[in-house]
């Protein structure tokens, strides 16, 4: 199939994106790497009448790994991050598991966290660590917790005038665990599950990634890890 027509905007800055974001609203459609946009509009599942090109915003790139903190431009590529030195463990184990290595040449950080798959591994990786994201619109800037960024499948906590510009994560050092199952390597994961500093989030197991409270309280009380899998299948809300 094809897309269905539309116009074409590269704005050349930040400020003019915002700008053409508040003149057009629901009509205006991001394009950040496009791996997962551009099939969506190829089956008419996305049907907008305008895109609104990213690739030449500046302000949407660039790393910055710190002791603590990595915040990391929404532009960025998958493949840039996973080339960056010193990340946190969590982060450069989880990098690549996203696709092929192909897509994660085209495919961005921000690009990832705004299409909010829900057998995504950056919007697992959001819920798992301290992770703050940094929103512009004309109107302003603020800052969503990577908890609350998620408001379903497929569905990210913007307004139509808004553009993720940034996503920084704090404290993600330390021992971790991820582990994924998918077809082949590449494919959308079937079900994954990351843990890190006594947090566990499940992922492609329903609408969205998942933190396990319980299963969280259990391991912390010293609870038997052979009551975890029981424990866990009852709490993944599917």
């Amino acid at each position: 199939m094809k897309p269905a027509p539309f116009e074409y905007r590269r704005p050349e800055s930040l400020a003019e994106a915002l700008d053409i974001l508040a003149e057009h609203g629901d009509e205006a459609k991001p394009l950040a790497g496009g791996q997962s946009l551009v099939p969506l509009l190829a089956m008419r599942l996305a049907q907008p009448a305008l895109l609104v090109d990213l690739r030449r915003l500046p302000e949407l790139r660039g790393i910055e790994v710190g002791p603590d903190r990595l915040r990391v431009g929404a532009m960025t590529s998958q493949t840039e991050l996973e080339r960056t030195p010193g990340l946190p463990a969590v982060v450069a184990a989880a990098l690549p598991h996203i696709a092929h290595f192909q897509i994660r040449n085209r495919s961005t950080v921000g690009g990832s966290l705004a299409h909010m798959d829900p057998a995504g591994e950056w919007p697992a990786l959001a819920l798992l660590l301290d992770t703050e994201l940094e929103v512009a619109s004309r109107r302003g800037t603020r800052l969503v917790a990577g908890a609350g960024f998620s408001r379903g499948p497929l569905s990210p906590a913007l307004e139509p005038d808004e553009l993720l510009v940034a996503v920084t994560l704090r404290s993600a050092g330390g021992s971790f665990g991820l582990e994924e199952v998918e077809r082949r390597a590449g494919d959308f994961a079937l079900v994954g599950a990351l843990a890190h500093r006594g947090r566990l989030v499940v992922f492609a197991t329903g609408a969205g990634p998942q933190r396990l409270s319980r299963c969280e309280a259990h391991l912390a009380a010293g609870g038997a890890r052979d009551e975890l899998a029981g424990l866990a299948e009852a709490e993944i809300e599917a």
